[in-house]
C-alpha cells in the first residue's frame, strides 16, 4: 500500500533510515491476526479523519436514499392502526369502564363514613 510521504510500513526506521523514532508510528493490527500490520502516522490520522468527517456530513444531509423511500409499502397503513384501536377487546373496556364506576361509588361511601365518623367523634366530646 501507498502511505503518504512514501515511507516503506516494513521499514521499522522510517523511509531509508531517516531516524524517526518508532513512537510516532502506530501499529494497527488485530491480536491473533495473519494479515500484515498497517502502519500510520499520527499526522496521517487527523487528515484522514477530517476527510471522512467532511464526507460523513454530506451522507448524513442527504438523508435516505430514494430507493429506501420508494421500497416501503403503505398500503395496509390503514388497516394496522384500525386493528390496534382493537387490541384491547370490548369487553375487557366495558369491564374496566364498571369497575371505574364502582371505585368512584365506593369511594363517596367512604368519604361520607368520615363525614359521618367525625361527627360522632365531636358529638362524644361534646356529651363527655
Amino acid at each position: 500500500q501507498d502511505i503518504p510521504g512514501g515511507e516503506d510500513p516494513t521499514d521499522p526506521a522510517g523511509a531509508g533510515g531517516n531516524g524517526r523514532s518508532h513512537s510516532r508510528r502506530d501499529e494497527l493490527q488485530a491480536p491473533g491476526s495473519s494479515v500484515p500490520a498497517v502502519s500510520l502516522q499520527a499526522d496521517d490520522v487527523l487528515k484522514i479523519l477530517r476527510e471522512f468527517l467532511r464526507d460523513f456530513g454530506k451522507l448524513r444531509d442527504e438523508g435516505p436514499s430514494k430507493e429506501f423511500l420508494d421500497v416501503r409499502d403503505n398500503s395496509k397503513d390503514g388497516e394496522y392502526w384500525e386493528a390496534l384501536t382493537r387490541v384491547i377487546p370490548e369487553r375487557t373496556l366495558k369491564l374496566w369502564d364498571a369497575l371505574g364506576a364502582a371505585l368512584l361509588e365506593y369511594h363517596k361511601v367512604l368519604s361520607r363514613r368520615a363525614e359521618l365518623f367525625s361527627e360522632a367523634a365531636a358529638l362524644q366530646q361534646q356529651n363527655s
